[in-house]
């Protein structure tokens, strides 16, 4: 019975959450004359996108600022500028002494659309581009161990990032990168215009890859479920994300 009890508390708990995200949003720190952009994700979940539209805002404003813009593979190797933007798949630890006008955008989506798509990237990409994104993101195995666990390591990405207060950040699923287009742009000090939205091409994975994958992803992505579609990372969200299965 306390099991059966304590199950529906904590579901309340993540209702209750969802619907105080929207409030939080008209709270989230207001754009300083300057800020230093760090566009984050856990792969595959639109920040290749956010990154340039953002990097391009800045451009229009500050040419010789938007040449500092760059893809960090690591926080510890990026020096500060304002305004400045960057991107990486690393984790926010780094970010603990940054001043406060840096602005992180998180973007996250579904943790098995994102391994489908690296899957289908060998062809489109090359091994080149497989080593280096498992690089970025800090996997703990190989391309071949896609579908065997997270060695991606999605889930630590998403736990780290939607609980980090250090800097303020706004995570931004996917889907809802559209939507909130205004709010990305308060947030960050910049116009945040992203092309036009394009159905994503579904990927060509055999059916017993497809099945493996239900067995690594599903509990990640069932996770991600509860979590709002736009809001600002907060500790908040905990208890919500402790359930991710993390991969060694």
């Amino acid at each position: 019975m306390n099991g059966f009890i304590e199950a529906r508390i904590d579901k309340w708990m993540r209702s209750v959450r969802k619907r105080l995200a929207p409030r939080r949003l008209k709270r989230i720190p207001q754009n300083a004359p300057e800020n230093c952009v760090i566009v984050a994700s856990n792969g595959r979940s639109g920040s290749t996108m956010t990154f340039l539209a953002l990097a391009d805002s800045l451009r229009d404003v500050d040419r010789e600022a938007a040449k500092k813009s760059n893809f960090i593979a690591r926080l510890d190797d990026a020096t500060f500028h304002a305004p400045c933007v960057y991107k990486t798949h690393d984790y926010p630890q780094p970010l603990s002494s940054w001043p406060e006008n840096t602005r992180v955008v998180f973007c996250f989506g579904s943790a098995k659309d994102s391994a489908f798509s690296v899957y289908s990237a060998l062809d489109r990409y090359g091994a080149d581009w497989i080593d280096l994104h498992f690089h970025h993101l800090h996997a703990t195995g190989t391309y071949d161990e896609l579908f065997q666990r997270d060695v991606l390591q999605q889930a630590r990405q998403i736990k780290e990032w939607v609980t980090y207060e250090d800097v303020p950040v706004l995570c931004v699923h996917y889907d809802a990168l559209w939507e909130y287009q205004e709010t990305i742009s308060r947030f960050t000090g910049l116009d945040f215009k992203p092309p036009e939205r394009r159905e994503r091409v579904p990927k060509d994975i055999p059916a017993g890859l497809k099945a493996a994958a239900d067995l690594v992803y599903d509990p990640i992505d069932e996770v991600i479920e509860h979590l709002p579609r736009c809001f600002v990372a907060s500790k908040q969200y905990r208890m919500t994300v402790e359930e991710l299965p993390i991969s060694n």
